[in-house]
């Protein structure tokens, strides 16, 4: 559980109502209780009882369920025959929520921005007026885990991003540098730099047997990283946008992760943005809708 207290003089948001997020791999669940904004976080697919416990036991404090998100139109449906109900596009909702967020943590609103939510899969959207979708990719949190698991059977998140912190994507990955030679000065120190190809060192002379999964699960992420990065960073070119709100699951305690998004922002230019509590920022836009 997470909380942000609000200063009601300044802020107000409603008390009688809840929003629900609820995505292929978290549910994420977001009121008020007093003059604190209340965040919790489940597990989709393992906790659906869960979660209908925790909103039935709202109901006497609560007139209205607000959902949101791709797995969320089952219980919509339960509860609309109970009483009021609403269903949030989920890029409306997240819009509304990074804005929020924004508000609480700059204490101004939100410039034009392209918000890069990184979950289970990524998706880019615009916070105009029409929560306009620009684009998006199927790397994500759901790619992440995916490949560990199959890899080296681990099923919790934590446990990959603990690995990865250990390890060293340059015993897997190939660098510009690997490739040029020091006294080349077709290439600058910069572009050296960069990684030339993502697990490119695992060749035939490499020996499989001294592969460690921190390596390689450190690679993975910069990897996600670096594709994403770099397609936010073309979108927002593309579209005169300055600003980039990366944010999502996936960010949760993973700073390999936003280390290469930062590095791809400056070096094209743009301003990366990370705020608190962002992988809830759906369910606090379905909150205030």
């Amino acid at each position: 559980m997470s909380k942000i207290i609000i200063d009601e003089n300044i802020l107000q948001i409603p008390s009688d109502r809840i929003g629900i997020d609820m995505g292929q791999t978290l549910s994420k669940i977001a009121y008020m209780e007093g003059n604190e904004l209340i965040f919790f976080s489940f597990p989709t697919q393992s906790n659906i009882q869960r979660i209908d416990d925790l909103l039935n036991s709202k109901r006497n404090k609560v007139n209205s369920f607000n959902f949101t998100g791709g797995k969320s139109f089952t219980l919509y449906k339960q509860y609309s025959k109970e009483g009021e109900t609403k269903i949030i596009n989920e890029f409306e909702a997240n819009v509304k929520g990074i804005e929020l967020l924004y508000r609480l943590e700059k204490n101004k609103e939100l410039p034009r921005s392209l918000i890069v939510t990184i979950g289970t899969g990524t998706s880019m959207v615009l916070n105009d007026s029409e929560s306009t979708h620009l684009g998006g990719s199927a790397l994500g949190g759901g790619f992440f885990m995916g490949l560990i698991k199959a890899l080296f059977n681990i099923n919790n998140y934590q446990e990959g991003i603990n690995l990865a912190r250990n390890g060293n994507r340059y015993k897997v990955d190939l660098k510009v540098s690997d490739i040029y030679s020091i006294d080349d000065t077709r290439v600058d120190l910069l572009f050296r730099e960069f990684t030339a190809a993502s697990l490119g060192k695992i060749d035939n002379e490499f020996d499989i047997g001294s592969l460690k999964k921190e390596d390689f699960i450190s690679s993975i992420i910069c990897l996600i990283g670096e594709n994403l990065g770099t397609i936010a960073t073309f979108i927002a070119e593309n579209n005169q946008i300055s600003n980039i709100v990366f944010c999502g699951g996936f960010l949760k305690e993973n700073r390999i992760l936003k280390k290469i998004l930062s590095l791809l922002s400056k070096v094209n230019k743009k301003k990366a943005l990370f705020l608190k509590n962002s992988e809830f920022s759906a369910a606090i836009g379905a909150l205030i809708t």
